[in-house]
C-alpha cells in the first residue's frame, strides 16, 4: 500500500480530530495509508521544515501567525507540497492562488464532499510509484522514485540523492531516466536527472533541488524550466 505523508496545522484539536478521522476513512477506501502529523502552531510546522510531504493541510486562523502568511513562508522552501486550506472564512481562501493552493475546505464540511477533493488531489500525486533496485557495494537498496530528489553521474558512477540519504551504484544515467520516465524526472545538463517536486526555485544558470545548487546547461535551459512549470503547476 502507498504511503501518503500528510501535515495538518490546526489548533483546534476537535476540528483536527475531525480531519483525521475523514483522512482515515478516505485512506481505507482507496488503499492509502495515511501517515499524519498535527501542528497546533504554523511556527512549530515551518521550523526546521523539510520536503518529503506530500499535503499540507493549512488552517488560515491559527495562534501565532495566519495560515495565508506561513503558506508563503512554506513556499521559499518548498514549492511543490500540495497545499490546502482549512477554513471558516472562505473570503480568504480566494488569495490562495497566491502560494499556489490546490483547493480550500470550508468549515464545517461533510465528508462526501471531502472524499471528491481528496479524489482529486490524489490524481496530482505519483501514487503509483517507481521503486529502483540500486547495487551499492554492501547491499541493495530498494529506493522509492518519489524520495529520489535526483540522480548524478559521474563516469560510470550513478549517485541517487535521496530523502534519506545518499547511495553510490554503478550504471548508465539513460537507463534510469528511461525508468523514471513515467515519473516527470527531467535532466538540466548532462550529469542531472532531476525529480521537479524537489525544485524550491530557478534562475539562468542553476536550480535549487533538494537544497543542492545543480547547475543548468545552456540547452537545457528552456526545456528544463517548462517540465518544471508544467509539473508544479506554474509556482516558480
Amino acid at each position: 500500500m502507498k504511503t501518503v505523508n500528510i501535515a495538518i496545522i490546526e489548533d483546534d484539536k476537535e476540528a483536527a480530530a475531525r480531519l483525521v478521522k475523514m483522512l482515515d476513512r478516505f485512506g481505507a477506501e482507496s488503499g492509502l495509508i495515511m501517515n499524519k502529523r498535527i501542528f497546533g502552531f504554523s511556527t512549530e510546522f515551518l521550523e526546521n521544515y523539510k520536503s518529503g510531504y506530500d499535503i499540507v493541510f493549512m488552517d488560515i486562523v491559527l495562534p501565532d501567525m495566519d495560515g495565508m502568511t506561513a503558506a508563503k513562508k512554506l513556499r521559499e522552501s518548498d514549492k511543490s507540497v500540495v497545499l490546502i486550506f482549512v477554513t471558516n472564512m472562505s473570503q480568504y481562501a480566494i488569495n490562495g492562488y497566491e502560494v499556489g493552493a490546490a483547493d480550500f475546505i470550508v468549515k464545517p464540511f461533510e465528508y462526501e464532499h471531502f472524499a471528491i477533493k481528496m479524489q482529486r488531489i490524489i490524481g496530482r500525486l505519483n501514487i503509483h510509484d517507481v521503486i529502483l533496485p540500486v547495487k551499492t557495494a554492501d547491499a541493495v537498496i530498494s529506493v522509492a522514485a518519489s524520495d529520489l530528489k535526483y540522480v548524478e553521474v559521474r563516469g560510470h558512477e550513478l549517485i541517487y540523492h535521496t530523502t534519506h540519504g545518499n547511495y553510490s551504484s554503478y550504471g548508465s544515467l539513460s537507463k534510469v531516466e528511461h525508468r523514471l520516465e513515467e515519473m516527470s524526472f527531467v535532466r538540466c545538463n548532462s550529469y542531472y536527472l532531476v525529480n521537479p517536486r524537489y525544485v524550491e526555485s530557478i534562475n539562468n544558470n542553476a536550480a535549487v533541488v533538494g537544497g543542492d545548487t545543480l547547475n543548468i546547461s545552456y540547452a537545457k535551459r528552456k526545456s528544463f524550466r517548462k517540465a518544471v512549470v508544467e509539473y508544479l503547476g506554474g509556482l516558480i
